[in-house]
């Protein structure tokens, strides 16, 4: 095989399984999966005997990406990098990784050399936006399809985006399930939210610029919420009072919540937003689900986790928790941490239940939840046995099928699986640790 073919096939199982997942026989994972464990079987049988050959050695590195097996990737691309300095696809993808586990400045110097290399800008412009470089991300927006993002992005540079005051906030949830919702305020007026974790950024209803003074900018873009892709319209809130503290010229997107509301909040009080991760992990954030609060630290003030224990997320693109866990004691999947799922505890495609021999009775494939007005389909409700991240596992979880679209299985050229849902999180007390990377669970005795 030349080196030009090694080279076009690394580049191929890097840009490839964009598409939706293929169907399987129940018990086996979906085509796409398949294939990328036959591309690395490949890759590791075509290196044996060719260690000092970069190109093979990148084939087999993007191969063990692709799978999550991340510290293998990153041994097999520094072995590329110590035979040939330059190599753009192991500079990408050294700077993927780095992007991932918080390693910001390692990131930017590894994505910058790698210049031109397909999915490098990608990585740095998530890289700028999660550092708050937003001039320098403006300029790189329109090659990153995102062009109706440039004029929020010239908001943020206008101002001290994110302005906070205040040392702690607390925040009791005013019902935690289906998923949490706080009374926050929002410009001077108190209005509920829900909290999403899996959420990038501040959403809010329309009725929040007509109602409650968030400014309404021009542009609009598509973001990744409860599973699939949303089109939101770019907004300014010069306001958000959580509890104690204060965070001014906060960007959000609107979008329509009020079928979401009447999902999370039957017969109650209006949801006006969801509060996201560009939000959260400005602050030390601390969800207690057994006592039904969430607690906010400015960084830095001391906090003691009681008997912590620790599970490692990785920050994948600009702000999506992704942590490593199994279902029913099987293979190791990447979850999408998401406590704005509504009413479930786990939610996956349609290939993923399959895999696991879960299929819906006809029951539930009368019902139709969320999906039915988020996604444009209805999720079929079923259950799961156990789910486990790390040390912490649950039981007998209620979860939807069909909840997380098959087009994002293979966003950002690594596998994500499913969504991690708020009842997974049920009786426990959990930490975010944004700089070390880190879910810390603790005793709630």
């Amino acid at each position: 095989m030349s080196h030009r073919s090694l080279m076009l096939g690394a580049m191929v199982l890097l840009l490839t399984f964009a598409r939706p997942g293929t169907t399987a026989p129940s018990g086996q994972a979906d085509g796409t999966y398949r294939e990328a464990q036959m591309l690395l079987r490949t890759a590791q049988r075509d290196t044996v005997g060719h260690g000092d050959d970069p190109l093979r050695l990148d084939s087999l590195g993007v191969a063990q990406m692709r799978l999550g097996q991340s510290d293998a990737a990153e041994r097999t691309f520094r072995r590329v990098r110590s035979l040939r300095n330059e190599d753009g696809l192991a500079l990408a993808s050294l700077g993927k990784l780095a992007l991932f586990r918080g390693r910001l400045t390692e990131a930017e110097s590894l994505l910058v050399a790698a210049k031109d290399t397909e999915g490098a800008s990608d990585d740095l412009y998530s890289l700028r936006l999660r550092r708050g470089e937003w001039k320098a991300a403006a300029t790189m927006a329109d090659a990153q399809n995102e062009p109706g993002r440039i004029a929020q992005l010239d908001w943020l540079g206008e101002r001290e985006a994110f302005t906070l005051t205040g040392e702690r906030g607390e925040l009791l949830f005013e019902r935690p399930w289906p998923v949490p919702l706080v009374k926050v305020r929002l410009n001077g007026t108190y209005v509920l939210m829900a909290v999403d974790l899996g959420a990038p950024t501040l959403l809010l209803d329309p009725v929040a610029v007509r109602v409650y003074h968030a400014q309404p900018l021009t542009g609009e873009r598509s973001v990744f919420w409860n599973g699939a892709r949303v089109a939101v319209k770019s907004a300014g809130v010069a306001k958000l009072e959580l509890g104690g503290v204060t965070l001014s010229d906060v960007p959000a997107g609107l979008l329509p919540l009020t079928k979401y509301s009447v999902s999370v909040n039957p017969q109650g009080v209006r949801i006006v937003g969801v509060i996201g991760v560009d939000v959260l992990r400005r602050l030390d954030v601390t969800l207690d689900f057994k006592r039904q609060r969430m607690d906010l630290r400015r960084h830095g003030t001391a906090y003691t986790p009681k008997e912590p224990q620790r599970v490692p997320f990785e920050l994948w693109g600009e702000n999506e928790i992704t942590a490593y866990g199994s279902v029913n004691g099987g293979r190791r999947m990447a979850l999408l941490v998401a406590t704005g799922l509504p009413e479930a505890g786990f939610g996956g495609p349609v290939e993923l239940f399959e895999e696991l021999g879960i299929k819906p009775g006809p029951i539930s494939r009368m019902v139709k939840g969320a999906g039915s007005f988020l996604q444009g389909r209805p999720w079929a409700q079923v259950s799961v046995g156990t789910v486990s991240l790390g040390t912490q596992v649950s039981d007998k979880l209620p979860a939807w099928s069909g909840a997380y679209s098959s087009s994002e299985l293979w966003r950002h050229g690594l596998r994500r699986d499913a969504m991690l849902g708020p009842e997974w999180f049920k009786g426990r007390r959990v930490t975010i640790d944004w700089t070390k990377q880190d879910l810390v669970f603790e005793s709630n005795n």
